[in-house]
């Protein structure tokens, strides 16, 4: 009896140090607290309980009701730690608060995907919108930061961008620009206003990749930027499928 007390309590230490970690990266990852992610303590507790009820009762039947509430709690926990990984993993993130981070942590493993993206936002950047989606299962990952700025700064990054690209559309969207003779994968407005996602005709779609066949186009990339010289608006965007 008290070896099954001991295994409880080591159990319950243990799960409750894993749930804390779990606990800190799920908020970290999607940035807000929810009591779901508190449900990552349910074992810990339940072992704990057992602990006490074990040190203070010699019966057998509590051991016999204990093991499986506690098996149940650990199923349970996995349940859960399922569920918040795939709500994590699926929800669209637009703090842009969460830009720099985001652009460091998650896009390290490709940087050159995203070393067109500004660090950090520029301070005269006004208007700023902000939408990463992590890759999950078959789904694609996108990043993208759209902000407006002066007329000057915008005339320079368009310059700059153009003897930079390898192909460019006039609004539309990636399913628009594919269809294309001669398409491209490229992307959707993601960081629009209005919810439409594909870009009005005032913006052009710079691409910087290489010219690929179709046949070349699964489990790929494109990265590029979307400007507007009506608006002085830059969408800075890296898509991976």
């Amino acid at each position: 009896m008290k070896i099954l007390g001991r295994i409880y309590i080591v159990l319950a230490i243990l799960l409750g140090v894993v749930a804390a970690l779990q606990f800190i990266r799920w908020s970290s990852s999607s940035g807000t607290i929810t009591p779901a992610y508190s449900l990552s303590f349910l074992p810990a507790t339940v072992f704990f309980i057992a602990h006490i009820i074990s040190r203070n009762s010699k019966r057998k039947i509590v051991h016999v009701v204990a093991i499986p509430f506690c098996l149940l709690a650990l199923v349970f926990w996995g349940w859960v730690t399922l569920g918040v990984e795939m709500f994590i993993s699926t929800t669209e993130v637009t703090n842009v608060r969460r830009y720099d981070k985001i652009l460091n942590d998650y896009w390290s493993f490709n940087s050159e995907l995203v070393s067109h993206f500004p660090r950090p936002i520029p301070s005269d950047a006004n208007n700023v919108r902000f939408s990463f989606r992590p890759k999950f299962l078959q789904g694609g990952a996108h990043i993208q930061l759209r902000y407006a700025t002066s007329p000057e700064i915008i005339a320079d990054v368009y310059t700059r961008f153009s003897e930079r690209k390898t192909k460019s559309f006039t609004g539309g969207d990636t399913n628009d620009h594919v269809n294309m003779k001669e398409g491209m994968p490229t992307t959707f407005f993601y960081t629009s206003s209005s919810g439409n996602d594909e870009f009005p005709d005032d913006y052009e779609i710079m691409i910087f990749d290489k010219i690929l066949k179709k046949e070349n186009w699964n489990h790929g990339q494109s990265h590029g930027v979307a400007i507007s010289k009506k608006k002085n608006e830059v969408v800075y965007w890296a898509e991976a499928w």
